[in-house]
This record gives C-alpha cells, sequence and structure tokens, in this order.
C-alpha cells in the first residue's frame, strides 16, 4: 500500500476494543506463567477440564503465545457447547495475532449465538473499521447508537467513517450533532477542520481546528492537522512550529513525523529529515514510497550505498 505523504485521517481516541490494545505489565509476567503452570496440572489431572484449557488459554495469550492461546480455546470449544463470549475470546487472540480476518470470523460466529451481543457487535465494528470496510462499520455502530443514543463515541467514528469513504458534508453533520451535546469535545471540531480541509475551505478549517486547540491546548493531532493546512498555504515555517508542537506533546504521531520529514527535505535540513524518517520507520512498516524518500535523503547526505539499498528494497515490496 502506497505511503499518502498529505495528512493522514487520525482516529486519536478509538475506544472500541479497547481491551485488545492494553499490553501486560511487564511485573507481571511471572504470575502470568505460574497460571499456566497451575492450568498444565489441572489439564494432567484430568485432561477433559474444559474451564483449566480456557484458563491456560486466557495466561498465554497475555504472555503472546497466541497459537497456543488458540489451541486451547478450540479445545475448551470442543469440550463445551458453544458459548458466544468463547468466540469473542478468540477473536480477541486473532486481533493481537495480527490476523483481523478471521477475528471478524469469530466474533461473526458470537453474534450469531447471541445476536444482541453490543459488546461484540461493538468490536465488530473497529475491526471493520481497521480493515477498511466502512460501510459494514457504520451499519454496526447505526446498532449501536440505535441501542444507545447518548453514546458519543459511536456518533464520533460514525463521521471518521463518513471521512474515510470521503462524505464529509455528512460526516460534518455529525460532528456537529456531537458539538449540540457537547460543545467543548475537542475530537469533534479537529475532524470539522479536517474536513472543510479536505474540502478546500482552509479558513473554515482553521477556525475549527484553533477551536480544537483552544479546548485543549495540549491537543497534539489538532496541531498536526494545523500543520497540513499551512503546509498546502506554502507556510514551512508555520508547518514545522506547529509539527514540533504536535511532537512535543506525543513524540510518536506518524503523521507529524511524515510531516516535518517533508518540511526539513524543502528547507534543505537533510540531517534533520533523516532522523525523523527513521524514527518513523520504527514506528510503521515500510512502503516503498517512505523508502524512496529516505533514499532521496541519503542521495542528499552523500551515502550512495545506503540509497541504493533503500531502492532495492523498495523495489521487492513493489513486486
Amino acid at each position: 500500500m502506497k505511503f499518502i505523504y498529505t495528512l493522514l485521517f487520525i482516529c486519536s481516541s478509538f475506544q472500541l476494543f479497547a481491551q485488545f490494545e492494553q499490553t501486560p505489565d511487564t511485573s507481571k509476567y511471572a504470575s502470568y506463567r505460574l497460571s499456566v503452570r497451575i492450568a498444565n496440572n489441572r489439564i494432567k489431572a484430568d485432561s477433559n477440564n474444559a474451564e483449566a484449557y480456557l484458563q491456560r488459554g486466557y495466561y498465554r495469550n497475555l504472555l503472546r503465545d497466541f497459537d497456543g492461546a488458540l489451541q486451547d480455546i478450540d479445545k475448551y470449544l470442543s469440550l463445551k457447547p458453544a458459548e458466544a463470549s468463547t468466540y469473542k475470546s478468540r477473536a480477541k487472540v486473532n486481533y493481537e495475532k495480527g490476523d483481523l480476518q478471521q477475528a471478524i470470523v469469530d466474533i461473526n460466529k458470537a453474534i450469531a449465538l447471541k445476536p444482541d451481543y453490543y459488546e461484540a457487535i461493538n468490536d465488530r465494528s473497529t475491526l471493520y473499521y481497521k480493515t477498511g470496510n466502512y460501510e459494514a462499520c457504520k451499519a454496526d455502530l447505526l446498532l449501536l447508537l440505535k441501542h444507545n443514543p447518548d453514546d458519543l463515541s459511536q456518533l464520533l467514528y460514525l463521521g471518521y467513517c463518513e471521512s474515510k469513504l470521503e462524505h464529509f458534508d455528512k460526516a460534518i453533520s455529525h460532528f456537529k450533532t456531537i458539538l449540540t451535546k457537547d460543545s467543548l469535545y475537542k475530537e469533534a471540531w479537529n475532524n470539522i477542520g479536517y474536513c472543510y480541509y479536505r474540502m478546500g475551505d482552509n479558513k473554515k478549517a482553521l477556525s475549527a481546528i484553533n477551536k480544537a486547540i483552544q479546548i485543549d491546548p495540549r491537543y497534539a493531532e489538532a496541531y498536526d492537522k494545523r500543520a497540513q493546512i499551512k503546509i498546502s498555504n506554502n507556510d514551512g515555517t508555520g508547518a514545522l512550529d506547529d509539527l514540533n508542537k504536535a511532537l512535543s506533546y506525543n513524540p510518536f504521531l506518524t503523521t507529524s513525523l511524515n510531516n516535518r520529514t517533508q518540511v526539513y527535505m524543502a528547507a534543505k535540513k537533510f540531517p534533520e529529515a533523516l532522523g525523523d524518517i527513521n524514527l518513523l520507520l520504527q514506528l510503521v512498516y515500510p512502503t516503498p514510497t517512505l523508502l524512496r524518500m529516505r533514499a532521496d535523503i541519503y542521495k542528499e547526505l552523500g551515502e550512495t550505498k545506503l540509497m541504493e539499498e533503500d531502492l532495492k528494497f523498495a523495489e521487492e515490496l513493489d513486486k
């Protein structure tokens, strides 16, 4: 997939599937391994102890032994009648493993067993969003909003879906609905600005984004979006100032690293550009376009061998 040099649409506070994003404290690993050993002993004593397999699978997942966790969950399912919550757990493991399509298969099984399983529908909407199936995500979000009309986060992500589909008028309508219920909802203001920017109205875009910054002066994503508008207005100095602020509040904001790399390149500050793109490549999957951008920096710095290595890698990824 090509790396896009323009501002990417950032979902800064996506809480759906939040339990999948939590990394266990390393100090707890010893207790996780102990729990696996306890489950092992229970299974040795009774090879048909379904709950012991489920227990072991849970802790194997925390230890990032995803294949082992899946084997244990499957063993549990072979011993117990199908339960919606178990398929939801299986989806969680596949999500952690990075197999989002299989996670969708699992979560669909959970919902088939329990059609009003709103936690699972919530998770599925996230999976659809992450796999780019925005229409399916919208359908799930509408179900969730029907169940709980006061959940503004669902309305926010409905707006995100419309933005991804480039239905900017619809997205703005959703964000403005949020503001009628909470006028200080910074994500709504910021993304109204994003939509106006994509529609070519930089004046309205800046007004909305400035409102988001007024609400939260440490809102990194708002500075990032405002910088993109300044880049489009050929205000490199102003853009760099905003990008520096964004990265001071969130040092790993990938869009800001990407945009600042470009600003540095335009200003012929190639050592600074190399520092940003190297950090960026530690945070995202390498893409041919991103590697070629770094190759251009290496060329300017006289690093011919490194330039050729990046160009070769980019060519391999293109195949």
